[in-house]
């Protein structure tokens, strides 16, 4: 209802400015200004609902606010140049329509009463509301039962006796296990749900529903919200400092923590947010170039899923071996939005919906395979029962309102519980 109030006051101010008002500069370019805000606002709106699937939200402002290096954006350049090209026509159209009698005397009150349809239409717009709700949500005074039920963590773990393996699969959710849905999508990592301790009916709660927001949730116990948190930014030196996070455990507790990805770290800054909490060894598309055995083999985040866990289990390799106690936590990539990317490895390299090749499926169905390859791997190896590793997948929501899945099936954590040594 309000987009189709504030589109009829939109399209009343440019009638009543370009039929009454007349010729007055200062009144073309204010009237001109704030319809074109409003352009702005809905094409800002309907492209972040392409990837949120709910409109202009805490990741959208998050995502535009922090760092952007090494963002897949390959896919992206052609709709961006259409949209740009699209705003200077529509901007065009409307000074040319608002100028249509600007031979015509200037009438002051035709002219504001179009300037106040357009800041009418402005406020009307869902766009306008959504961003006045999320800085408004960021300045209210926080609840009073946070203190009451927010827990503090203990800052080491006591006699600790298994290493860790934490895997982040990128967009991976329960509803993909759902044979019913999605009839053998994932069949290699649902025997491994099945055989190991499965946490299911949790709920993903906002701030925590895109990737760098689902690691934040699951290692410091707490949403992320941007960039109104001064201290939640890849410009500052700093990440929540303030938190105690499964990072700073692990190092008090005398683990050396590693994070190995395909992509940049500092997209999104999360390069920040793991030195901040205890991670001393980072490995991204920059770091792995001179490790990798073939540097050309990449796709528009970074490495494919297949290079960035076989560098995980290298590391798995060198890190059991030392006999060090050490955390090993990797992200995937291949998963992402829009299409997703198929690995040239992987066996599982179509899956077809209704008779057709479904991309973003096929890379789910890609990725979970290379993901329960490493598990297996890791299983089978030595270390596994010899110094007993935990291995958890979860999987840290980023597009998939798109698809109408259901918010409380998205979260998912698995472990892998071995014989403590």
């Amino acid at each position: 209802m309000s987009e189709l109030l504030s589109i009829a006051l939109f399209l009343a101010s440019v009638v009543l400015y370009a039929w009454k008002a007349g010729r007055n500069t200062w009144w073309f370019a204010a009237t001109l200004t704030v319809l074109g805000l409003f352009v702005v606002l809905n094409i800002t709106l309907y492209a972040s609902d392409y990837f949120t699937g709910d409109g202009i939200n805490d990741a959208v402002l998050y995502t535009l606010t922090n760092s952007l290096t090494g963002a897949g954006i390959g896919k992206y350049i052609l709709p961006g140049v259409g949209v740009a090209v699209a705003l200077v026509a529509v901007f065009g159209a409307l000074g040319w329509v608002l100028r249509r009698r600007r031979h015509h005397p200037h009438h002051v009150g035709y002219s504001l009463a179009a300037l106040l349809l357009a800041l009418a239409s402005v406020d009307a717009s869902p766009a306008f509301h959504q961003i006045s709700e999320l800085v408004k949500s960021q300045s209210r005074e926080g609840d009073p039962d946070f203190a009451a039920y927010y827990k503090e963590p203990s800052k080491q773990i006591d006699n600790p006796q298994l290493n860790l393996v934490y895997i982040y699969g990128e967009s991976l959710e329960r509803t993909y296990f759902d044979n019913d849905a999605f009839p053998n999508l994932t069949p290699e990592l649902g025997r491994i749900k099945a055989e190991a301790i499965d946490f299911s009916n949790t709920m993903q709660l906002p701030g925590t529903d895109y990737t760098i927001a689902g690691m934040v949730a699951s290692q410091c116990g707490i949403p992320l919200f941007a960039p109104f948190e001064g201290n939640a930014s890849a410009s500052v030196s700093s990440f929540f400092p303030q938190n105690i996070c499964l990072g700073d455990i692990l190092k008090n507790s005398g683990y050396e923590n590693y994070f190995v990805q395909g992509a940049n770290l500092r997209f999104a800054g999360k390069d920040v947010f793991l030195k901040s909490h205890g991670f001393d060894h980072l490995y991204g598309a920059e770091e792995l170039k001179t490790t990798v055995a073939d540097s050309t083999y990449r796709n528009d985040w970074g490495f494919y899923d297949d290079t960035v866990l076989d560098e995980a289990w290298k590391k798995f390799e060198e890190l059991s071996q030392s006999g060090k106690r050490f955390s090993l936590f990797a992200l995937t990539v291949d998963t992402h939005h829009p299409d997703g990317f198929i690995s040239r490895t992987c066996e599982r390299k179509r899956y077809d919906v209704d008779g057709k090749k479904n991309l973003s499926f096929s890379a789910v169905s890609c990725s979970q395979e290379h993901i329960a390859a490493l598990i297996e791997k890791i299983k089978a190896s030595p270390y596994f029962k010899k110094h007993g590793h935990r291995g958890l997948f979860r999987s840290p929501g980023h597009e998939e309102q798109r698809l109408g899945l259901s918010q409380q099936a998205r979260s998912q954590q698995s472990v892998l519980r071995p014989a403590r040594r």
